[in-house]
């Protein structure tokens, strides 16, 4: 019995896999100057090999006097070419970009200019990779000082920019939660000399009053609501609650909050600000930031530092600082 079956199910991954192949497309055979193809057929099968030749004096693109392409649903895998021994191919630089779009191949002598990826910056003193006698000379991007790591992992959350492996300093990316779940924290995350700034939460979202639904006196509500670092004051109307955060601290959220079926509205949160550090800093006389802010201030050495403010960590870079600083106790 047992044999039956697997003999069934043999037959059905045959018959799936013959059907696969069946719909794949077989390739058109191609042209090539300066060489010969090895078979030479009107089209080539789905995954079958085909063999080229240069003549003598010429290279193929695997920089030896042969190569081999692949035939993949009806297109071959590259482009079969024979250059001059002293000529290049397209040129490639780990971590960059060449500025103009390239040519397929280059002759001896000339270059492409490249520019590094964000995050990364050349350690040559040169930015050209040069073609001399079918060898690349190429420039190298390493990766700067201050760079960060890819944003970690927040479960049920994506970023909107595209993977990078180094961010630059001062760079910000956004999360954005799947649906069914709600952000907590900060969607906006920053790179900081080698971290980033906190990042978000993304939690389940827990059923909320419809809006639909009209709002009911705050006291069908059980207490009111706890904002820490905030109070709340009851409108005249008997419905509305306004949120009121400390002082310097930022709201973030909906001002006011309304009592539905027995629940309360969305809350805001109370981010605190930044104590700024004096010692080495003109500051203007300013002693606090609000949370999010960015500025740059003078040093008492002329020299600049920029200052960006997190939930009552102050960052510093410039001035000799790299560091963050938590000085709201």
């Amino acid at each position: 019995m047992e044999q039956s079956k697997m003999k069934i199910i043999l037959l059905a991954v045959c018959g799936w896999l013959f059907q696969a192949n069946t719909d794949a497309q077989n390739c058109l055979s191609l042209t090539l100057e300066h060489g010969y193809l090895v078979p030479e057929q009107l089209s080539y099968q789905h995954l079958s090999d085909l063999s080229y030749g240069c003549d003598p004096g010429l290279k193929s693109s695997a920089g030896s006097w042969w190569g081999v392409i692949k035939c993949e649903n009806g297109k071959w895998s590259q482009t079969p070419l024979c250059i001059d021994l002293r000529d290049c191919f397209a040129p490639e630089v780990s971590h960059a970009e060449p500025v103009q779009p390239v040519q397929t191949s280059y002759p001896s002598n000339s270059s492409v200019t490249f520019a590094c990826d964000k995050g990364y910056e050349f350690e040559t003193d040169w930015q050209e990779a040069v073609c001399v006698d079918g060898e690349w000379t190429l420039p190298v991007c390493s990766r700067k000082a201050f760079a960060c790591d890819a944003p970690v992992h927040v479960a049920h959350a994506v970023i909107k920019q595209p993977y990078r492996s180094a961010f630059d300093l001062h760079e910000k990316v956004e999360y954005e939660c799947k649906k069914g779940y709600e952000l907590i924290g900060q969607k906006i995350s920053y790179c900081m000399v080698k971290v980033w700034t906190r990042e978000p939460q993304c939690v389940l979202e827990e059923p909320r009053p419809s809006p639909a639904e009209p709002a009911q006196p705050v006291r069908y509500c059980t207490g009111y609501p706890m904002i820490e670092n905030g109070d709340v004051v009851e409108q005249e109307d008997g419905v509305t609650l306004e949120v009121q955060c400390a002082y310097l601290y930022k709201r973030l959220g909906p001002l006011k909050v309304t009592c539905v079926n027995g629940q309360w509205s969305e809350l805001p949160v109370c981010k605190a600000p930044c104590k700024l550090d004096q010692s080495a800093v003109d500051f203007r006389k300013r002693e606090y930031m609000t949370h999010g802010e960015q500025e740059s201030f003078n040093c008492t050495d002329h020299s600049r530092v920029n200052v960006t403010c997190d939930n009552g960590r102050a960052y510093y870079t410039g001035c000799g600082w790299n560091e963050w600083v938590s000085l709201l106790q």
